[in-house]
């Protein structure tokens, strides 16, 4: 009764118009939709300050930024230092019930990765590529501890609560941040000849991420079916990453061998 009540006409052209305020769960990979119209609107004002911003002054503007990815696991360790939050609301740096706008709310989210953009773009990095990797490759297993081992504690101790297991895959997460940091700079110094198949492959990304969602939960079921639930979860959750992958991989290949579906996906 459930699947059928959320798969009628009238629960359709619900979500169909609810969609304005926000996503919902079937539409789920395109909850940055709303970012980053957000960011074409707020483009011509940005554009305008980094024109004629010192370099200095764009430092000041990421480091801020930076430091604002730490806010959600200050805010989760808060409590553990007695912090007891306002009227029941455990925001911080001034966020209340009747204030959801903090301290560095205005140097947090996803304007710093264009800032960031960039910087790097008129200020390109000098690196050797011995300081590359000196620097990128630590910062990148930091990222990654902090994400993989963190979400197996928090799951730990805060089982069922999504709120908290999330913070650790933050995009404006500092970890996040550290393993994107890296991977973008050692990718921008390889030069790599184009070429036909290669090309392809990138044409399939878009079409990747809109249906991966779905496969998710599929391989989600498929390896408790199979009786792999009972793996670790250091092997579960790369095994279903990648079947997840490849599914979704295989499919959009197929659509874009017709003409008409191809249009949807590329």
């Amino acid at each position: 009764n459930i699947v059928m009540d959320t798969y009628t006409w009238s629960a359709t052209v619900g979500k169909l118009y609810t969609f304005f305020f926000n996503f919902n769960y079937d539409t789920t990979p395109l909850w940055y939709v709303y970012m980053l119209v957000g960011l074409y609107l707020f483009m011509p004002i940005m554009s305008a300050w980094l024109t004629q911003a010192k370099r200095q002054d764009v430092k000041i503007f990421l480091g801020i930024w930076i430091f604002s990815m730490t806010l959600p696991y200050i805010q989760m360790l808060a409590p553990a230092l007695g912090y007891e939050g306002n009227y029941g609301n455990m925001g911080i740096l001034g966020v209340c019930d009747w204030n959801p706008y903090g301290m560095f709310y205005n140097f947090s989210g996803f304007l710093g990765y264009m800032v960031l953009a960039h910087y790097l773009t008129k200020y390109p990095l000098a690196w050797s590529w011995k300081k590359t990797l000196a620097i990128t490759i630590p910062l990148f297993l930091i990222g990654f501890a902090v994400t993989f081992f963190g979400f197996l504690e928090t799951q730990k101790h805060f089982p069922g609560q999504y709120s908290k297991l999330e913070v650790l895959w933050y995009f404006s997460g500092i970890n996040v941040f550290l393993m994107t940091f890296a991977i973008f700079v050692i990718v921008s110094r390889l030069k790599i000849k184009a070429a036909p198949r290669l090309s392809k492959a990138a044409a399939l990304t878009f079409g990747v991420y809109l249906c991966h969602f779905f496969f998710v939960q599929c391989s989600y079921d498929f390896v408790n079916f199979t009786g792999l639930g009972g793996l670790p979860s250091a092997v579960k959750i790369p095994l279903m990453a990648c079947l997840a992958s490849a599914v979704s991989v295989a499919l959009v290949w197929l659509l874009s061998l017709n003409r008409w579906t191809r249009k949807g996906i590329m």
